[in-house]
């Protein structure tokens, strides 16, 4: 009886695993016939990546050293020796005559010749310091490579800030990057030298951060004018940061994977509060051109664990963020701050001024704290619900509608990062997200067009150089005012 139990059972798994060999030979004839594109091996193309060298450059007027004074040198002279030091014999008239010394003011008896044919040279007897008598009145400082003293030239004009280099191809720093290439890499170099970063470069801000941050009610703990990343970096940090919504410590990975520029995570949220308090009084002051139709809502945030409420008022025609009040309280008070923020806006207020809100109580109070102790007085578009029951809720639908879906961008945004670990890491977030609506993110219902269009920030196209533009417009703005 088991040996017939197990010669069926034998025949059982025989016919499945026939039937297995058809299944896999199907399939291997549907793989081999499917039109869906096959995964290939990633090509790796170098190209020279951004990269901040750790030295600044030395600021130099000459090599001349630290100014000198020639009495007292003859005084010392005297002390040391026992006798003075006598001025020159000369043998023939001096050929440069009432000539000091740029360093100590030795006067022309204690100079001489020190240089024959084109090149007329003075040396002084007293601090022995050589100079050009013809150029001593045409200096000016010029940047130096901090590791062999050469004048860097002007390798690159960039959008926001100018690429210094060093020339030397005996400098030390060059010689130590080319002793690190692999043979592979160095054969490489030979044929394609500009896939390799081997001088010394220096990237020179062309905006200062630091008026433009005296500006600002509440000062940053970062001094953008001094930090090692170069302004390209910066642009790039805000772009995948802000505008493709990545977190911190996204915006990191990738800042080391792709551009092999490492960067802490705590390094990108120092930057990103950097340019939101640089930004914010531009954002808060800037001249908007304002349409009748306004439209705000609130919607919700996560900081440390809690909701905290997102007040916005939306320009829907010129489609303009007017108002990102944060707070952790949804009330009143919340309310009139963010409607303040509106009617500031206004020189003049418009004797029609209205706003389409929800049914959320909070509004018509405020509208009442207005008109009793601002003197101020709009009306309310009340959209109620997902029903028009109302001819006011039918005819203001689509501007609620507007600013739900301006809701539903920043959420898209925001929601990777998984909250906020600090109050003031979600406003400054909220700032540059608004900062970006307002001046650098293109709309569809304006034809492919910002709200409101900076020329200097139209004039470049990648968004890494919009932002730096954007950045050196508010602080031109901010000083002239």
């Amino acid at each position: 009886m088991l040996t017939q139990l197990l010669t069926y059972l034998v025949q059982i798994i025989k016919v499945q695993q026939q039937f297995i060999l058809i299944l896999l030979t199907q399939l291997a004839n549907v793989y081999l016939h499917s039109k869906t594109p096959r995964l290939d091996a990633p090509t790796y193309h170098r190209f020279n990546q951004f990269k901040a060298d750790p030295k600044l450059p030395l600021l130099q007027a000459d090599k001349a050293g630290e100014p000198l004074d020639y009495q007292q040198l003859l005084q010392a002279y005297l002390q040391q020796h026992g006798r003075p030091l006598r001025p020159i014999n000369r043998r023939k008239a001096f050929d440069f005559p009432g000539v000091h010394c740029p360093r100590c003011q030795a006067p022309e008896p204690y100079l001489y010749a020190n240089g024959g044919g084109s090149q007329k040279l003075v040396q002084c007897k007293v601090c022995h310091h050589g100079f050009n008598p013809k150029k001593r009145f045409a200096k000016e400082l010029v940047l130096r490579c901090p590791d062999c003293q050469w004048k860097l030239e002007l390798y690159k004009q960039r959008v926001g800030f100018k690429v210094w280099r060093c020339p030397n191809p005996q400098c030390p720093h060059r010689l130590t990057a080319l002793a690190k290439l692999s043979p592979d890499e160095f054969r490489q170099y030979q044929q394609q030298p500009s896939q390799f970063k081997l001088r010394y470069t220096y990237r020179e801000f062309e905006f200062n951060v630091r008026r433009l941050a005296e500006q600002s009610p509440v000062q940053s703990r970062v001094d953008l004018s001094r930090i090692q990343a170069s302004p390209r970096v910066l642009g790039l940090i805000l772009t995948y940061y802000v505008n493709y919504g990545m977190s911190a410590a996204k915006t990191a990975a990738l800042m080391y994977d792709v551009h092999e520029v490492k960067l802490s995570r705590q390094t990108i949220l120092n930057y990103a509060e950097a340019v939101a308090t640089h930004l914010r009084p531009f954002l808060n002051d800037y001249p908007y051109q304002l349409s009748d139709d306004l439209v705000g809502d609130e919607t919700y945030l996560r900081v440390k664990g809690k909701w905290h409420y997102l007040f916005y008022f939306y320009d829907v025609a010129r489609k303009i963020i007017l108002a990102d009040y944060v707070t952790p309280h949804r009330t009143t008070e919340s309310a009139c701050i963010a409607i303040y923020q509106v009617v500031k806006r206004y020189a003049k207020i418009p004797e029609d001024l209205r706003f389409t809100v929800d049914d959320n109580p909070i509004y018509r109070v405020a509208r009442l704290y207005y008109a009793q102790h601002e003197d101020i007085r709009f009306n309310l578009n009340i959209v109620k619900g997902l029903t028009n029951e109302t001819e006011v809720a039918r005819e203001h639908r689509p501007a609620k509608q507007t600013i739900e879906r301006l809701n539903r961008s920043f959420k898209a945004n925001y929601r990777p990062m998984g909250g906020f670990n600090s109050t003031s890491g979600s406003v400054n977030y909220v700032t540059l997200y608004s900062a970006c609506h307002n001046f650098l993110m293109p709309h569809q219902s304006l034809n492919h067009q910002v709200p409101v269009a900076l020329p200097a920030v139209q004039a470049v196209n990648k968004m890494p150089d919009k932002w730096l533009q954007l950045i050196q417009v508010a602080e031109t703005q901010l000083l002239t005012t």
